[in-house]
């Protein structure tokens, strides 16, 4: 088994330096630690959760079930496009390197790389702000079930919530100063939680309800409009808001690219995890 590892990793670095790309950190990751990467971020209970109030309002549960048919299916495109060129160029920096040499020229590669490499880092802000906000909100009211104040302040103020969220925001950030060690164990653990909660959750749902408050599947598709907004009567736009929650949620499966370079068999491992994390997520959710 050792001998097979290490001449897949002989074999990524040679690709690599056929590139023209120097081998540099570490293959840490397998097969299943990519995806598991990838398939966290997206996180279905963290991202759907968090806004499923969203197409509740805004065109009702036909919103949300077609919003993980829709979206779905056209991120799966983008992500089959993105794994296509990942098995080519199964490097670290991922999107950044892929724009400059694709680019026709190097001048056009430079810019296009200035250009994905900021676009990526607005929306990694945007991604992480919200969702850490999203758990803060989180930790609040899980915390304000047996403590109504601390220091002083109320739980559920919006300065209590402001501190969660930095202390939030600061722990993320050391536990990514680790190394990819402990982004492994955290990812693996990840996907088991996410398998175990997603099965909870649904098995609650058919279990735990009276009978007088369940609807049949059939209104799975039943539209609705709770905004307040009639929009001269079309319930299109609203509709499209809802569907929001899949486009929202099925975000930043392109880490399994970004983290290729520490993963064993890259070439495969990377572009696979892509295509995976999206469909099993869109599938859970």
């Amino acid at each position: 088994m050792a001998v097979d590892e290490s001449s897949v990793m002989e074999a990524d670095r040679k690709q690599l330096h056929e590139m023209g790309y120097a081998q540099e950190l570490r293959r840490g990751l397998g097969t299943f630690s990519n995806f598991a990467i990838s398939f966290s971020i997206i996180s279905v209970l963290a991202g759907a959760l968090t806004t499923f109030y969203l197409p509740l309002l805004a065109g009702g549960p036909a919103a949300a079930t077609t919003s993980w048919i829709v979206i779905g299916g056209f991120a799966l495109l983008v992500g089959m496009a993105m794994a296509e060129i990942c098995s080519a160029m199964p490097t670290a920096g991922g999107l950044y390197y892929w724009s400059a040499k694709l680019a026709k020229t190097p001048e056009g590669g430079a810019k296009a790389a200035w250009y994905t490499g900021w676009f990526n880092l607005i929306g990694q802000v945007g991604v992480i702000a919200s969702v850490d906000y999203a758990l803060s909100v989180f930790i609040a009211y899980f915390v304000g079930l047996y403590a109504d104040t601390w220091f002083g302040l109320k739980m559920l103020d919006y300065r209590s919530i402001f501190i969660i969220y930095l202390l939030v925001l600061i722990a993320h950030g050391i536990l990514n100063t680790f190394g990819v060690k402990l982004v492994k164990l955290l990812s693996d653990i990840s996907v088991w939680w996410h398998v175990a909660g997603t099965t909870i959750i649904v098995g609650a749902l058919f279990i735990a309800p009276d009978s007088g408050t369940t609807e049949g599947l059939g209104s799975i598709f039943n539209s609705e409009n709770l905004t307040g907004w009639d929009f001269g009567g079309s319930g299109i736009y609203v509709f499209l808001i809802g569907m929001l929650i899949a486009q929202y949620t099925i975000t930043g499966f392109d880490a399994s690219a970004h983290v290729s370079e520490e993963t064993k068999g890259a070439n495969v491992s990377a572009p696979k995890a892509i295509v995976r994390s999206i469909y099993i997520s869109a599938i859970a959710a």
